[in-house]
């Protein structure tokens, strides 16, 4: 098995040791890393909207198309190399937003 093929599928969690490239790899492929908990994230804004609970409008603000610091994440795959500091803010910021698409769904929930 390579490093690569260990740090998308096997890792079940980040190592403050690895390289700030091996951080960033591990939370765009893996399935315990940040973006799969993004698409989870977005898949319940979708059954939001889909369902008639919220307009579409929570597709920008909470959902798939808020993909501002996804978007940023993806481009660090393909840097030569990556600072500390980019390694830790995207995965932050989309932690972020996460945790206000949670807090959207709850106040919807509430008020069914």
């Amino acid at each position: 098995m390579t490093r690569f093929e260990y740090i998308a599928n096997t890792a079940t969690d980040c190592k403050p040791s690895w390289s700030n490239k091996d951080k960033i790899r591990f939370h765009y492929f893996n399935p315990h890393g940040i973006m799969a908990k993004r698409r989870a994230s977005d898949d319940r804004i979708l059954a939001m909207v889909e369902g008639g609970f919220a307009k579409t409008g929570a597709l920008m603000a909470y959902g798939s198309l808020n993909r501002y610091h996804t978007d940023k994440l993806m481009l660090l795959i393909n840097k030569s190399r990556v600072t500390d500091f980019e390694a830790r803010y995207y995965v932050q910021q989309i932690e972020r937003e996460i945790s206000a698409a949670d807090a959207f769904i709850e106040s919807i929930a509430a008020c069914i």
